[in-house]
């Protein structure tokens, strides 16, 4: 019975030390969830998952914009293997409610100073830095991502109507109030 006992306290501070310095090599795959935000190990790379589909997030700015840590804590790592599996989808677009612009080119024939509000997955350029202020004021302009004029070819937004005016906010604005 000695030799038992002296056998299970040689195999446990074994396993144990293996366990701290690293553990065992295991081929786990890690659990994916439809809503996950995964990455294959050696790329930074950031999807979405929804379903059997892969939508990459074309930029940190979109990643962003719609409220994930800027720290990717939320993000998995998993095999090149394991992400290959699904299908890719469209890109990321930006989530309602952000305000963008290109630097050298505009989108859809606007200006390359358009600012653009996304509303209900539409584009809606803002008419004037004017209105712009008025709506969302904004003086040194921090609100709004600017975004690598390559990047914006990536994007596929219906067009929606122009803001044209500051009397109502777009939906989706926080606004408050005085008092």
């Amino acid at each position: 019975m000695n030799k038992l006992k002296k056998a299970i306290a040689i195999g446990t501070t074994v396993l144990t030390l293996v366990w701290t310095m690293g553990g065992l090599p295991v081929n786990a795959t890690t659990y994916i969830a439809d809503g996950d935000l995964v990455k294959a190990a050696g790329s930074s790379a950031v999807y979405y998952i929804a379903g059997a589909t892969k939508r990459v997030f074309p930029h940190a700015n979109v990643y962003l914009s719609w409220g994930y840590p800027a720290d990717y804590s939320s993000v998995k790592t998993v095999s090149a293997s394991e992400l290959a599996a699904y299908t890719d989808g469209n890109a990321m677009p930006f989530r309602d409610g952000s305000l963008f612009r290109g630097i050298g080119v505009g989108l859809q024939g606007y200006a390359k100073e358009a600012v653009y509000y996304i509303e209900d997955s539409k584009l809606r350029p803002v008419k004037s830095a004017d209105i712009y202020q008025a709506l969302f004021k904004d003086a040194n302009w921090v609100k709004v991502t600017w975004v690598p004029d390559d990047l914006l070819t990536k994007f596929t937004y219906p067009l929606g109507t122009m803001i044209e005016t500051s009397s109502t906010h777009p939906d989706g604005t926080i606004i408050q109030y005085a008092g």
